[in-house]
């Protein structure tokens, strides 16, 4: 008797283990193979030691140009390859610090950090071009370690192949989500942007 109860508990827990398992599984499938497109404002951006040249910045919030703002967005497309990670395509338009037309187009893997309820964390990086209109029209710049002499025609141009990102997500509703990211180029400029990332 004794040794079938322990026999019917044992049951009781593969039963157990295997449901778990499958809702695992289906809550997988129900993400995996999934696209998210997002549209966001880049805006604020910190430089940590200042800016490089700060009298050319019209937006900037104080003197030494720590806080500036920028005007312009990025769009974002996500494909979920599992249930923690994803592959981002992003491009960028915006006016920079300087008031300039300047960009970048951005593809790399992003995964899970933290998912709680509506809260939710990721990161990741992946190769970046960046783009800006040359500098060097004003008198005041004097070049910098970040784009250095790459200039072509009236564009400066850097390549990276590690150009990372952090976002937190809040679920708004069943397909749309609060998107606030963070690019931490330290020690140059961490920029913030904002928007909407929907389910399609």
């Amino acid at each position: 008797m004794k040794h079938s109860w322990l026999f019917l508990f044992f049951i009781l827990l593969l039963n157990c283990y295997s449901l778990k398992a499958q809702e695992s599984n289906e809550q997988e499938k129900l993400k995996s193979n999934t696209f998210y497109l997002s549209a966001q404002y880049l805006g604020l951006t910190f430089h940590p030691g200042g800016g490089n040249t700060p009298e050319v910045y019209p937006l900037k919030l104080d003197n030494e140009a720590y806080w500036v703002f920028e005007v312009g967005g990025a769009i974002n497309l996500d494909y979920y390859i599992h249930n923690k990670f994803f592959i981002r395509g992003s491009i960028a338009h915006y006016l920079d610090c300087a008031y300039v037309p300047a960009g970048y187009f951005h593809l790399g893997l992003r995964g899970t950090i933290f998912e709680k309820g509506k809260h939710q964390i990721n990161g990741g990086l992946g190769p970046t071009f960046l783009y800006r209109e040359d500098w060097h029209q004003f008198p005041e710049y004097a070049g910098d370690s970040f784009y250095g002499d790459r200039v072509n025609g009236k564009w400066q141009y850097r390549f990276i192949f590690y150009g990372g990102e952090f976002e937190y997500l809040y679920q708004l509703t069943e397909k749309i989500q609060l998107q606030y990211s963070i690019i931490p180029s330290v020690p140059i400029i961490v920029t913030s942007k904002i928007g909407l990332r929907i389910k399609i």
